[in-house]
């Protein structure tokens, strides 16, 4: 026969107790997988080794969706656009300028690339990553949109326009600059983001009038 509990006792339940820690441990495994070897090589016995996680406890957690990992990796550990909101479209962009150069030359400056040809060789990918970069730039269009509710910058402003422009402009920044002079390249990366912002805005600005 059972036994009520009585006022201030928990039961106990059967079962191991969710380890709090484990996805943080997971995700950040998992990016630094993803960013060394690509989908081909993001397997379950891989990150089980990197992590220290057991794949009985990643089996338990994600089942056998390693695209619904990726997804949730990238989520919480490559970027967050619904963080940028100043009120002020330049610091908007400088935060978004500033934190693509940070990802692009940072330690996992490769996911980005790996996304690129996993979505053209692996549907899988290209399934479940479609929601991730819709998330994204429909996240991006609004730093502009918001400013044009503002008035900070005219009505006609093509917003994918002005992401394009500072996305492609950091992307090609740093993917054209050799080896030699990434240091100084590192070095002046805000400054190059600045520019490129204030440049992007004079041009907006100009064509409104």
């Amino acid at each position: 026969m059972t036994r009520p509990a009585v006022d201030g006792e928990v039961r106990s339940t059967r079962g191991r107790p969710r380890d709090p820690g484990l996805e943080g441990r997971v995700f950040d495994a998992a990016i630094a997988l993803y960013a060394e070897v690509g989908w081909a090589g993001f397997s379950f016995d891989a990150l089980a080794k990197r992590s220290g996680v057991g794949k009985d406890a990643l089996y338990r957690r994600w089942g056998a969706s390693r695209a619904g990992l990726l997804r949730q990796t990238l989520e919480a550990r490559w970027y967050g656009l619904e963080q940028i909101d100043t009120g002020s479209i330049r610091e908007d962009l400088l935060a978004l300028a500033r934190m693509w150069l940070r990802l692009r030359t940072g330690p996992y400056g490769k996911v980005g690339l790996h996304m690129m040809i996993d979505t053209l060789r692996f549907p899988e990918v290209a399934d479940v990553l479609a929601g991730y970069r819709e998330d994204a730039v429909r996240q991006a269009r609004s730093i502009v949109r918001r400013a044009i509710d503002r008035g900070e910058i005219p009505p006609s402003t093509n917003p994918g326009l002005v992401l394009d422009i500072v996305v492609g402009g950091v992307t090609n920044h740093v993917a054209t600059t050799p080896q030699r002079l990434r240091p100084a390249m590192t070095a002046k990366m805000d400054e190059f983001a600045v520019s490129l912002v204030d440049v992007l805005l004079s041009g907006v600005k100009q064509a409104g009038q």
